[in-house]
């Protein structure tokens, strides 16, 4: 088996700058003023898993099959499963990364990604949180759950579980962040998108524009 040292893999990496926990907005400013190739992650799951092994990427594979019944799952076992797709298409994404690294000057990555298997080649990085958007996520999912035809006491079981399983979700990838000391900034209702990109351009160390 071939075995590339993490040291090639993150000379490869080091003008790829990440937004871990995902803000598109802020990633989309940050490419209009400095320049950056921007990548979504999200754009790019549905390509991979037409790609994908099932005897290496089980979980990317069904993928496509799984989308309809996401908010007709348990919530522990939808969110595990999305972690799953994740960590499957992640290598993918590293390919596609030192790909675009090599024709572009800078490139952003942002939103889903497996943040305990690129940490060791990232270079820059910054953890967005946004209690906001998760809110948003966790009522729309328990919107699903009251919608469907299953009786009340089980629809009030699945509803009480959304919270916990997304907050699982959330502290593993913050748990991975800060173990490796990646700048978290956790966003309220009052900042805009300029006042964060401001503030991920400026930890970047990126010159005013």
């Amino acid at each position: 088996m071939l075995m590339i040292p993490d040291n090639v893999f993150k000379r490869a990496l080091r003008n790829v700058y990440f937004i871990f926990g995902g803000c598109a907005d802020a990633a989309d400013e940050l490419g209009r003023r400095h320049g950056f190739y921007v990548y979504h992650t999200c754009e790019h799951r549905y390509k991979h898993s037409q790609n994908a092994d099932p005897t290496f990427q089980p979980a990317l594979c069904r993928f496509v099959a799984d989308i309809p019944d996401f908010f007709a799952q348990d919530p522990a076992e939808a969110m595990q499963k999305e972690s799953d797709i994740v960590r499957d298409f992640t290598p993918m994404v590293i390919i596609d990364l030192i790909q675009l690294a090599a024709v572009h000057e800078k490139v952003l990555c942002d939103n889903d990604i497996d943040v305990e298997s690129i940490l060791p080649y990232v270079t820059h990085a910054v953890t967005i949180t946004c209690e906001t958007d998760l809110v948003r996520f966790i009522e729309g999912y328990e919107n699903q759950i009251r919608s469907r035809d299953i009786p009340a006491d089980e629809k009030e079981r699945l509803v009480r579980s959304v919270r916990p399983a997304v907050d699982k979700a959330k502290r593993e990838m913050l748990r991975a962040a800060d173990r490796y000391g990646i700048k978290r900034i956790d966003l309220t209702d009052n900042w805009s998108v300029e006042q964060t990109t401001d503030i991920v351009a400026e930890y970047f160390g990126l010159p005013p524009v």
